[in-house]
Parts: structure tokens; sequence; C-alpha cells
């Protein structure tokens, strides 16, 4: 028996629900603003698939015969809209500029998009005073009782959907509506409250009221026309009627999931979330203003864009290896301004990124030296020394790489070759059978940690584990790099038993050297390790034919050598 009444709800995310206006008709009239103050309908074929608001006054409605849309309105003009181009390539633009508050992005169509801007409330939250009035419209004007601190956090995203609004508008020359909740569903259903050009937040507490104004259960966004027909032969056709069924009617009609997730549906309750719809070639921001001709001023704001652009990637996952500097200069002679960019590579060592959360950061050291970069950039677009007037900035990362974390990687691969090659360079024809290594941690010489995951399994030798104290003296950027006198290993196989690691590398017997060893390297080697070293080259030796070449020394130029420099 599926449990109504106590089923957990999650008030915890803030999404937004971008609706564009009339999407098609708004196109048409940017190209021709004549279209504007006259009725406009877009066809396709013998259908009007949509038309202005000029026009929707006359009676015009959606999906109406062009005989019929005549018939109600005799001026109408009505253009022809099978040719999608512009109209992508406008909901393309959309999309991205609303990727600028978030990259939890997710396209519906054409016009339509979610974003999911939990993290940029939380950070607002934390800087700014959280006693703000809604934006816009509240669904149901009743005091609010929950006590999660979701008041508060869809206030401020009604704070941002408005931002994202006005900046669509100034931007695209857009209208759009906006719903704002704290699930998919609600924030679409607000969307549609109050159009054209407005917006609507939902609290928790209003979501059943919500969802029984609905009409008809059709109207529950995904219920389609076959589980509508299902519904109405069991006599389900308002929300009420869904919510009053008894459940297991619900599982005989329909599967147990697809049961549930319409009872969820219709007391306002859905956990779907924000799927990203294809990453971002570029995250940036852009910031407008008056006047900028003082360069300490022009750091601060670079400052500023640079600690929102930090957020927005952290929500990525990527690591940004290119910057890009955009300005918008005044010429005052010509009484125009223009647009510049400016971009270099940057390394990827600057960000750091958190063990547990898996987000992106810059510690106060990398954010000196990154904004020192961004000002560089700006001073090759703008000659300091003379006076210059801008009025816009913009700052974005253009290219990325994905996050090492070493599992299913070719480098991982080939590190099952790692204990060999860094620990010794005995010179065999018979080669030892490649031991597993387990390397914990290295520590760089700024005193970072450069993880990297442990093997799946173990190696006859053990695990490889740096003595993070004494490397502070030398260059140990990768692996390959360790000093054998800095390791300790673990062998399963030694003489004396299970020892644990082994605090010593000198041994109380001498072990004979194998001639074909570097005997350097050799007496750094625990006696385990010698004598196994010796036997295998004993019994190797035993099967040789004596007119054999010499030994060749391994080839250097390896596959696993190219990974390894990086």
């Amino acid at each position: 028996m599926y449990d109504i009444e106590h089923e957990a709800e999650d008030h915890s995310r803030t999404i937004v629900h971008i609706d564009i206006d009339c999407f098609y008709a708004q196109v048409e009239m940017i190209k021709d603003p004549r279209l504007y103050q006259i009725p406009l309908g877009i066809k396709q074929k013998n259908i009007l698939v949509t038309s202005n608001y000029v026009a929707r006054k006359y009676g015009v409605k959606k999906c109406m015969l062009i005989a019929d849309a005549l018939k109600v309105c005799p001026n109408l003009e009505i253009v022809k809209g099978e040719d999608l181009y512009d109209y992508r390539k406008m909901s393309y633009q959309v999309t991205s500029y609303l990727q600028k508050y978030s990259v939890l992005v997710e396209r519906l169509g054409l016009d339509e998009n979610y974003v999911d801007v939990t993290q940029l409330v939380d950070e607002r939250l934390k800087h700014q005073n959280p006693n703000i009035d809604v934006r816009g419209n509240l669904f149901n004007n009743i005091a609010e009782t929950c006590v999660c601190g979701c008041v508060e956090r869809l206030k401020m995203g009604s704070v941002i959907a408005q931002e994202i609004r006005e900046g669509v508008l100034h931007e695209l020359k857009l209208t759009t509506c906006a719903g704002i909740s704290y699930n998919k569903l609600l924030a679409k259903l607000a969307c549609s409250l109050h159009k054209p050009n407005e917006q609507t937040v939902v609290f928790p507490n209003h979501a059943v009221a919500l969802m029984l104004s609905l009409s008809n259960v059709s109207e529950i966004p995904g219920v389609g026309s076959a589980t509508d027909e299902i519904l109405e032969k069991i006599n389900i056709r308002t929300i009420e009627d869904l919510q009053k069924c008894h459940f297991e009617t619900l599982i005989q009609a329909l599967n147990g999931d697809r049961a549930k997730w319409l009872v969820d549906l219709s007391y306002g309750r859905d956990n779907s979330v924000v799927k990203t719809s294809g990453r971002p070639q570029s995250i940036g921001l852009e910031d407008s203003c008056k006047v900028l001709n003082v360069e300490t001023e022009v750091r601060e704001k670079f400052h500023q864009l640079l600690m929102r652009l930090i957020i927005l990637v952290s929500e990525d996952g990527r690591i940004p290896t290119t910057i890009k500097v955009t300005i918008r200069k005044f010429d005052s002679v010509s009484k125009v301004s223009h647009r510049e960019t400016k971009q270099c590579n940057i390394g990827p060592n600057l960000f750091s990124t958190d063990k547990i959360t898996r987000m992106i950061s810059l510690n106060e050291q990398s954010e000196k030296k990154l904004l020192s970069i961004v000002m560089n950039l700006f001073k090759k677009l703008v000659n300091t020394s003379r006076s210059y007037h801008i009025t816009l900035l913009g700052l974005s990362f253009t290219k990325f790489k994905e996050r090492f974390d070493g599992k299913n990687s070719i480098a991982s691969y080939l590190m099952n070759d790692l204990a060999v090659q860094s620990v010794t360079s005995i010179e065999r024809k018979n080669s030892i059978s490649q031991p597993q290594t387990s390397l914990q941690t290295v520590c760089s010489t700024d005193g970072s940690e450069n993880e990297i995951e442990p093997l799946p399994k173990k190696s006859r030798l053990g695990s490889l584990v740096s003595r993070c104290a004494r490397l502070g003296d030398s260059d140990y950027s990768s692996p390959s790099k360790l000093r054998v006198a800095d390791l300790r290993l673990n062998s399963r196989d030694s003489d004396h038993g299970d020892t644990g690691y082994l605090d010593t590398v000198a041994s109380s017997r001498e072990i004979e050297c194998p001639p074909n060893a570097d005997k350097d390297v050799f007496k750094e080697l625990p006696s385990d390790v010698q004598q196994e070293l010796w036997e295998d080259w004993k019994r190797n030796r035993s099967h040789e034919d004596p007119h054999d070449k010499p030994f060749k020394k391994a080839k250097t130029n390896t596959l696993l050598n190219y990974f390894l420099k990086n």
C-alpha cells in the first residue's frame, strides 16, 4: 500500500521555469517591427501554430485552421513558419543566456526551459538580506508556515527569475513568463498562471491548492491522451477524483510505478531533477556599467565577475583551461561603442576540487593569480596609460577538460606498470611480472596533495606510499619521479612473515646483485625484494641459451611514459 500522507518532500531546490511569450511570433516581430502593432499569425501548412497577443484579442487561438482564424480576424497577417532556422537560432541564444545563471538548464522544445538556481540562491542568501519581498505574483497570497527555509529561498528565486527575464528582454528583445517553486511540476504550472510577461511563485503549502485548481487530469504535465482515456474509463476526470481513487484501482488500470507517479503529481510532488541539455561550450558573465575609467574599479568589477563565474563552473564539474575577457569601449570620436575580446590558456592546477562535494574552487593564491591574468588581458585590450571609457566587462571560460578520476582511464590502466618503472631500472630479457601498485598520495612541493585513485588489485610488492615529509626538497610532479629511498614497500612474500611496512631498506645479510641490474638501485631495495629478484634472475638464467645476445636496454619512449608526462 502506497503511503500517500507520509511521503517525504524535498523543499531544498529552487526551480525556475521560463516560457517565451508567443515565441515564433516574437521572432518574426523582431525581424519586422511593423508586426508589433498588428494581429499576426504564424502558420505551418494549414494550421496557425501561434499568434501575437494583438491577434488573440480578436479570438485567434493556437492550432486554429487558417480559414477559421481569418473568420474571427479578417485583417490577420500570416507569416510562414515552416523554416525553423531563425527560431532554433533564437532558442539556443535564450538557453545560452540562461546558462549564465546555472549550468543546470533543461530545454523543453524551442520556447521553454527549466533552470535550477539552487546553488546561486544559497550563495546569495549568505551575503544578502533574506528579508526580501516576492517579485511578481504569489499563488494564494496566504501566510506561509514552512520552517525549512524554503520561503526565503523561493523569494530569492523570484528575484533571480526577474533578473533573468529582464536580461532576456534587454539582450534578445524577448518577453517571457516564469514560474518559481521547489520542483519542476509546480514551476511549470505556475508559469502559465499570469501571461504575458509576468511571473508567479508557488510555496510548498500551496502545492495541493494549485493542483486542485486544474480543471482536468489531462492538464497535468506529462499526462497524455492515452493515460487520460484510461483514467476516464475508471471515472477519474479531475485531480480530486485522482486523489480519492483507491491505489489498488490505479494499479489495476496502470502499472505500479505509473500509478505512484500519478498520485504524487496530484499532490504536487515531483522529485525529478533538471537534466542539463548538453554542456555549454563556454560559461561566462557580462556586466554593463555606466562608465569605468579607473583601473582599481575595473579590477574590482572583474573580481566580482570571477567569484560569480566560479559558482557556475563548480556546478558544471569540468576544469576550465581557457579564460576570455570581453570589454565594450566607447569611442569619444566616433561616438560608437564596440566590443573586443582577448583570451589565453590557464593551468588546470589553479583549481582545487573538494574531496566530498566534488565542487571546484579557488584558493586565495590561485584567485590572485587568475585575477592578475585577467587584468593582463584587459591591459592588452586597453591602454591604461591613456583615458578610456568602458561600458561593459565580461569574463568567461571557453574551453574545459574533464576531471581525472583515475578509474576508467588509459592512464590508470597503464599505471599497472608503475612499480617496475619507478622503483627499479633492472634490465631484463624476460621481464618480471608487472606488479600492480596502490599509490595513495603524492605530496607536491607547494604542500597540496594530488590524489591518485587506488587500483583495484594489490601487487606482490604491496602498496607504494610516499613519505610526504621528505618530498619537499625535490620536484615530484609525477609518480615516475619518486626515489626508491623515499618509498616504503610491503611484501606479502617476505621470508620474515607479515612485518607491515619496512622502516629501513637495509638488510642484515648481503644478497648478490644480478649482473643485469643497477647496483646502486639494487642496494636501495628491501632485502626480500632483492632476494626475489636474485632468485628470479637465476631461474631465467638456467633456461637461457649461452649463445643468446646480450640483454637490450628497455625503451623509455613508451606509451606509459607519454601519459606519465602529464
